[in-house]
């Protein structure tokens, strides 16, 4: 009787033991798996794919390296843009005098004396001219109050997304540093969208246009001066020199005042409205000749890389 009872013990305890394992097994699986994907999550968000919008986000930093070099477009999509003004006036930044004065944008923080506008012109923005249009309200043709606003309010990366290649768009980073603060949201929507053409055509033509700059002797002579004086007058003679007697009339030099130094911090060149190829800028300026005005001093300094550096 005893060995009976004993038996039933162990029969009922057996039993009793066996679930409780099961029922162990099972939450150290499902706990497995969930630590699993919470491993996973971060990776897929790190690592979003080329055609992902994380991917291309207008914030992220500029992929230009000195190595960098610009794509071979295989041919002149803006050829033949119906547009209707005057001319163009093509704006190129001297980036880090720029940034001197504006040292919290994200495209200033991360310049190196290696990057691509350390030592070229940088594309600050093509602008469609109407002659005579001197308040320039040239501007936001056809886009609704809703984005006027956001651009005004300096909501740039709010603004709707562009629909570029992923080729124009890496050439962008390159040749406009301040995609990273979305500045080329507000270019097109300010002006772009006067020129007749698509965003990704306009800026296929902006990329060209700053490549093909940034091959020209005038580019390499400012870009040896980093750190020196340079005289208004040669500057401007160069010009001459290189693109044709009377070039630069179509040649706006501007600059920027920080602690009684004077520094170039733009140029900006009048070219003609219907653009074709851009292998030469000589064949770039119009027909009649619309000086810009600039306001640079007698001499005046080309700033180099680093807050306060010249």
């Amino acid at each position: 009787m005893q060995q009976e009872l004993m038996s039933k013990k162990h029969k009922i305890s057996r039993s009793s033991v066996l679930p409780l394992i099961v029922l162990t097994l099972l939450i150290l699986t499902v706990t497995t798996f969930l630590s699993g994907c919470d491993t996973l999550a971060p990776t897929d968000i790190a690592n979003p794919t080329e055609d992902s919008a994380a991917a291309r986000n207008p914030k992220a930093r500029p992929t230009a390296t000195p190595e960098a070099t610009f794509s071979e477009p295989d041919a002149m999509p803006w050829a033949g843009a119906d547009g209707d003004f005057d001319y163009y006036v093509l704006a190129l930044s001297w980036q880090p005098a720029f940034c001197e004065t504006q040292p919290g944008k994200e495209e200033c923080a991360t310049q190196t004396a290696s990057r691509f506008d350390a030592t070229n012109f940088a594309l600050h923005g093509l602008w469609p001219t109407v002659i005579g249009d001197d308040d320039n309200t040239f501007s936001y043709c056809d886009v609704t109050q809703g984005v006027i606003r956001q651009d005004r309010a300096g909501d740039w990366c709010e603004m709707p997304e562009l629909a570029l290649s992923d080729a124009v768009w890496q050439d962008l980073t390159l040749s406009m540093p301040g995609t990273a603060s979305c500045l080329h949201n507000h270019e097109w929507y300010k002006h772009g969208v006067c020129t007749g053409m698509s965003p990704d055509t306009y800026y296929a033509l902006t990329n060209a246009l700053v490549e093909r700059f940034a091959a020209t002797e005038f580019n390499r002579y400012v870009a040896g001066h980093v750190g020196d004086d340079l005289s208004r007058r040669d500057l401007l003679n160069r010009f001459d020199a290189e693109f044709g007697d009377g070039a630069s009339d179509y040649l706006s030099l501007r600059c920027t005042k920080l602690d009684g130094v004077s520094l170039l911090s733009e140029i900006q060149i009048v070219l003609r409205p219907d653009i074709a190829a851009v292998d030469d800028f000589t064949a770039l300026f119009p027909d009649e000749r619309i000086p810009p005005q600039g306001n640079c001093p007698q001499t005046f300094t080309v700033d180099r890389v680093g807050l306060k550096n010249y």
